[in-house]
């Protein structure tokens, strides 16, 4: 396919093209008139962060943030999902009210005018079907467009609707109820509550391990159980070397009373050795003393360490126990704080979401009508394009241009005649852009019915380079022979075989050696051919016979054809009763035998005859006859006798000749 098929196709049928790109622009027209306006209002929100608030948030006080572009359009697509809910369309339109937003809009004058102009004045009605909250909830998601920027935290929202008030106080209205509902979603409903709940089991927890922690401390003695083990353990070791030291020193008194003794035996009896020996007793009593004393206290730590190691393992248990229930209640008191901040903040306060744009004043939206005109202007034109080029490149198999034989069917060309306009001479321009021949069409309209054999027939300068291209033909293969046989045959009744067929036979008759007879096959033995009307006209058999005087229809032209007296002529008998008088054709004293054949069609006798000629041209009406057939009946006759030319009739250029690359 080339730029040259698609040219064809649409000039060929350009008032086609023409006229649905005059309804598309018909149809674009009304619609921009009628199309009600409407009205648009935006919004911005910034999202930072969101805040997800349940019975288990952690309480180490951090807010979440964006820690890479797939979480932010993650949280961005979830805030996107809640504003186009129809949960949230649902509570505008029923906070509105369906009769509200529904309400017919103000028509504008200049529509007024055109629907009253038109007769649509029933379009100006309001509508008589009574409105539901559903309806408008629809309304609202129609009219609503909410979208972000991949990586953005900022969410674009606008609203449309035909009335300018409506669509600034939707918008309002959604913003208003989607901070309610983003709360709702993120923050666990009744979570105050339940933490407040919670809060209070565990200092109840709490208050009873302490409880008791307390009692058994107060048994053991200790405080904290690891400081009042270390405690007792260094108690213990203590004592016991002072217990040591007593001993000792107790040991050391009692042997110094003993050697006072024994100086009592040795009669020292002075004065100061008496006081000596009772300052001795005295002092190991006293050291007596303090070793029991010493000795109780042991026993008294020791007995503490072994109910402290009794009593560890509980004491330990309720330490964790303790521990944990601290630990819960933290929690639990700093998530209760959180609820009871939850359960009083503004929504439209919170720190993690923020409008940075308010509902807009109402602009009038003309995107919408603007485009939708656009695309029925065009779509006019692109479907009367499409149709065009789908009838004219893909449906129609016929052969449009001569270009097509040569380029789709590799047939070679031998001429390409124009089309003319039988009722008023008119010529069409051929298709290698050559002008008419202005004598030739000023002889048509003069003389419509012209024979095509009389020099003003507008087919005789077509003739004339046929004639010269088969005189050609006929030097180049050394054709010397009389009389040459020349067969003129289409794919169609109407192709124009048999005009083609007289106006080569004129031609030929005006050359030095140009005795021609113009055969006529197609006609039965009552029938004459239409230009043989006021001619002298013979059957073949007569023509042929030597030494006949017959008169011609012009110089050196003479007709026949194959009728007979007799029922059935030379048509019915087929190709061996042509066979057989192959020889009487050879014998005649006529130059060219010009044989105007039967159309191909399965039962033609063209198909046998076309072997036995010297040439035959092959006529190819434009835009009628189906290429296959045309590619199949060529290679056929090519196949039996390379003599095959072709030509194509009524050629018709519609395209500018300096778009036509076959000018």
């Amino acid at each position: 396919m080339h730029l040259s098929d698609i040219l064809f196709a649409l000039f060929k049928r350009k008032w086609t093209v023409i006229l649905f790109a005059l309804l598309g622009i018909i149809a674009a027209a009304t619609f921009y008139f009628l199309f009600p306006p409407v009205y648009e209002s935006q919004a911005k929100l910034l999202v930072r962060y969101v805040l997800e608030r349940s019975a288990v948030d952690p309480i180490d006080g951090t807010k979440p943030t964006f820690q890479t572009s797939n979480d932010s359009d993650r949280v961005i697509g979830a805030e996107i999902e809640i504003l186009t809910s129809w949960d949230l369309a649902m509570q505008v339109a029923q906070t509105i009210g369906p009769k509200r937003l529904l309400a017919p809009a103000p028509v504008p004058d200049p529509v007024k005018r055109v629907t009253e102009a038109v007769g649509l004045k029933q379009l100006l009605r309001p509508s008589e079907v009574s409105a539901t909250e559903t309806d408008a909830a629809r309304s609202i998601i129609l009219g609503l467009k909410v979208l972000s920027n991949k990586g953005s935290n900022i969410i674009f929202i606008s609203y449309e609707n035909r009335s300018p008030e409506m669509a600034t106080l939707v918008l309002q209205e959604l913003l208003s109820r989607y901070f309610v509902k983003h709360l709702e979603v993120h923050r666990s409903a009744g979570a105050f509550d339940f933490v407040s709940q919670q809060t209070d089991q565990v200092r109840t927890r709490l208050n009873q391990t302490e409880d008791a922690l307390k009692s058994l401390r107060n048994k053991t003695g200790v405080v904290s159980l690891k400081d009042g083990s270390t405690a007792l353990t260094a108690e213990a070791a203590k004592t016991q070397e002072d217990l040591n030291a007593a001993e000792a020193e107790l040991a050391e008194g009692k042997a110094l009373v003993e050697q006072t003794g024994d100086n009592k035996s040795k009669k020292w009896k002075s004065q100061p050795s008496e006081k000596t020996s009772e300052s001795a007793k005295a002092r190991v009593a006293g050291i007596g003393a303090k070793v029991e004393t010493l000795k109780f206290r042991l026993h008294d730590v020791q007995q503490r360490m072994r109910q402290l190691s009794e009593l560890t393992p509980q004491m330990e248990e309720l330490e964790r126990k303790q521990e944990m229930d601290e630990a819960n209640y933290k929690y639990f008191a700093a998530s209760l704080e959180k609820a009871r901040i939850d359960e009083a903040l503004d929504p439209s306060k919170m720190p993690n979401i923020s409008a940075v744009q308010r509902p807009s004043p109402p602009v009038l939206e003309s995107k919408t009508r603007n485009k939708i005109t656009l695309v029925l202007a065009g779509g006019g034109l692109a479907l009367g394009v499409a149709l065009v080029l789908l009838r004219g490149l893909v449906l129609n198999r016929t052969v449009g241009r001569p270009l097509e034989l040569e380029t789709r069917l590799h047939i070679p060309l031998m001429l390409s005649i124009p089309y003319t306009n039988p009722r008023n001479g008119h010529l069409a321009r051929p298709a290698n852009g050559a002008p008419a021949n202005p004598e030739a069409l000023a002889a048509r309209r003069r003389h419509p019915k012209l024979a095509p054999w009389e020099p003003g027939h507008f087919m005789r300068r077509y003739c004339d380079a046929i004639r010269d291209r088969l005189g050609f033909y006929f030097e180049l293969n050394n054709l010397t022979h009389k009389p040459k046989l020349v067969g003129v045959a289409g794919f169609s009744e109407a192709a124009g075989a048999s005009t083609l067929a007289a106006g080569l036979a004129a031609s030929l008759s005006e050359t030095d050696e140009g005795k021609v007879l113009l055969v006529d096959i197609n006609l039965g033995p009552e029938e004459v051919h239409p230009f043989f009307k006021g001619k002298p006209a013979y059957s073949l058999t007569a023509a042929l016979k030597p030494q006949t005087e017959i008169a011609s229809a012009s110089d050196n032209l003479y007709l026949a054809t194959v009728g007979s007296s007799s029922p059935g002529g030379l048509a019915q008998i087929g190709l061996k009763r042509f066979f057989d008088m192959m020889p009487n054709m050879k014998a005649s004293d006529f130059d060219y035998i010009i044989f105007d054949m039967p159309p191909l069609d399965q039962t033609s006798p063209t198909w046998g005859m076309a072997a036995f000629l010297d040439k035959l041209l092959l006529v190819v009406e434009a835009e009628k006859n189906n290429r296959d057939v045309i590619q199949r009946g060529y290679r056929k006759l090519v196949a039996e006798r390379d003599n095959v030319a072709v030509v194509v009739n009524k050629t018709r250029s519609y395209v500018p000749k300096s778009l036509d690359d076959e000018s």
